[in-house]
């Protein structure tokens, strides 16, 4: 079974298939560095063996130096070389891998694991109930887009507490204005098949704020018409290379944080010293709700 797909590409693509956009682009992220290590290796020691089959990438023997040089931040294409990976990243890298072999049927060749992250502490409702009336307001208001977008992304990451990855994730066909209901896909597991889709009514208020946001986003996708992403850019930027991209552009995981903060930094400001108000965490992940016990 393991020599069923030509080369690490084609198992990413295979073990791709039913998982969530997202999730592939880290199966991708992680055979690329893989095959960077091997570089490296064979231009440094000419003894070195390439890899010439599918248990050959996936020997212990291989991806044990490859984790140890991956987390050290060795292998990097963007950012600080040498900049060592946080524990996301590394428990990322080892899902994949995990992934990739069972795909191959292959054993498991991860050596280790990342342990697992305390629980974060939810901000309180009534801060959180503060703050989201704080950036409604200011959307009815000024009724620019960036405003109009904090306040809906605020309003389904408290209902729903939906992940950056899986609000990156969300299309135009996932909003169901009519039966008032939001779909969205959860993030998978470190290892194993994703969840199935996930549907929710939403509150009369979110339901409003998603509203608003739909009907400011045409006007910012007239440069990508294509985009299908709910959310998406508000002024254009460059994509790392100097190349410039139109607003309208998809959200990011990282560009969901980014406007996550500049609207936790525009509630500390205006509502610091209202009774009730304490000021909220940079993370995203500190709004969404507090998760039921099982």
């Amino acid at each position: 079974m393991s020599e069923s797909y030509a080369t690490v590409d084609a198992l990413a693509a295979a073990a791709g298939v039913g998982r969530s956009p997202a999730r592939l682009r880290q199966l991708k992220w992680v055979t690329g560095e893989l095959a960077v290590f091997v570089t490296q290796q064979v231009d440094a020691d000419p003894t070195f063996r390439r890899p010439r089959s599918l248990r050959d990438w996936f020997d212990p023997t291989l991806i044990g130096p490859f984790l140890a040089a991956a987390d050290a931040g060795s292998l990097r294409r963007r950012g600080s070389a040498g900049r060592p990976s946080g524990d996301a990243t590394r428990s990322v890298r080892r899902s994949c891998l995990r992934i990739l072999a069972h795909q191959a049927g292959l054993d498991d060749p991860v050596p280790d694991e990342v342990p697992r992250p305390a629980p974060l502490t939810r901000v309180d409702p009534v801060p959180a109930g503060m703050a989201l009336g704080h950036l409604a307001t200011r959307a009815d208001r000024t009724r620019s887009a960036g405003a109009v977008r904090a306040a809906a992304m605020a309003a389904v990451t408290r209902e729903l507490g939906l992940r950056t990855g899986e609000m990156a994730d969300l299309t135009l066909a996932d909003v169901d204005l009519a039966a008032g209901k939001l779909t969205w896909r959860p993030a998978a597991p470190r290892s194993g098949p994703s969840p199935e889709p996930r549907t929710a009514t939403l509150t009369r208020g979110t339901l409003a704020a998603l509203r608003d946001w739909l009907e400011v986003r045409p006007a910012l996708v007239t440069m990508a018409p294509r985009s299908k992403a709910l959310w998406v850019s508000i002024r254009g930027n460059h994509d790392g290379s100097g190349v410039r991209r139109p607003p309208g552009m998809p959200l990011r995981p990282n560009g969901i944080r980014r406007s996550h903060e500049r609207a936790v930094q525009d509630c500390n400001v205006n509502l610091a010293g209202e009774p009730g108000y304490e000021p909220l965490p940079r993370v995203p992940g500190r709004l969404r709700p507090d998760e039921p016990e099982a």
